[in-house]
């Protein structure tokens, strides 16, 4: 059986069976409690779960990102790299999001006791694996400075997007620097100028940009699901801890591309 998708049905064969089979005093015992702080939680409370309904969005978010960044990088032999991300970021993510979500309460929210637990933090970051694994495609089916300006601007429109979400509407200083952000991106190839493509370069111009839009639809849903709206974070006795996904989010781009630059530069043979 191909290793790449082993890895992908494992995540969720393993969070399952810890769910529905080990006891509840035992994954009561795997969670990351900030009063206490045993080191081993850091990784363990990634992979327990609440409920039923925790376990089941967390799922169906992983197997988007996942899988949609499996097609990615498979369309441009990037396999090695998917693979190697996809370890790092199950082995790693979960430390790097509590440590960041506990630094966090621990500095706005001093007399709070959060526990921590749940998959979302690293579905965080397999969305931002997925944004990165975008402007990889766009950079190896294209060049370089077109796969960068996707990736920023993408991630710009996350931002914005973000934003609506807890503003509640435009706010002219976030827009206005999101915008300007956008046109310093694309600056480079307006002063360029705009050559026109032969047939072949059109019809690979017009595939990309069609895998553009069926990605960054999937990355707007995710974010979307990510960052509920504020009515929603405290719901049925349970929290949606946005700040897990927040920097989930943002160590899952920067992992992804540390291992990028790793892949890049290591010697073959």
């Amino acid at each position: 059986m191909n290793v790449n998708y082993i890895l992908l049905a494992a995540v969720p064969i393993l969070l399952a069976a810890i769910h529905f089979l080990v006891p509840d005093t035992f994954q009561q015992a795997l969670a990351f409690d900030h009063t206490r702080f045993n080191g081993y939680t850091l990784l363990t409370a990634a992979y327990i779960h609440a409920s039923d309904a925790h376990l089941y969005n967390n799922l169906i978010g992983y197997a988007l990102a996942a899988t949609y960044t499996y097609a990615l990088c498979l369309t441009v032999d990037e396999l090695t790299w998917f693979r190697r991300t996809f370890l790092v970021h199950l082995l790693t993510l979960p430390i790097l999001v509590n440590l960041t979500s506990y630094a966090i309460f621990a500095t706005l929210y001093p007399g709070s006791e959060p526990v921590s637990r749940g998959f979302s933090g690293v579905v965080s970051g397999f969305v931002g694996f997925l944004l990165v694994s975008l402007s990889v495609f766009v950079r190896k089916r294209h060049s370089r400075k077109i796969g960068y300006a996707t990736g920023l601007i993408l991630l710009l429109v996350l931002m914005q997007l973000i934003d609506l979400r807890y503003s509640g509407g435009f706010r002219p200083v976030v827009t206005g620097l999101i915008i300007l952000a956008s046109l310093l991106v694309l600056s480079p190839y307006v002063r360029g100028g705009i050559e026109i493509p032969g047939k072949e370069e059109r019809k690979n111009i017009g595939l990309s940009t069609a895998g553009v839009a069926v990605v960054g639809f999937i990355l707007a849903y995710l974010i979307l699901k990510l960052f509920p709206e504020t009515g929603a974070i405290v719901e049925d006795g349970g929290f949606t801890n946005i700040f897990d996904h927040a920097a989930g989010f943002l160590w899952g781009i920067l992992v992804s591309i540390g291992v990028w630059v790793y892949c890049s530069h290591r010697p073959v043979g």
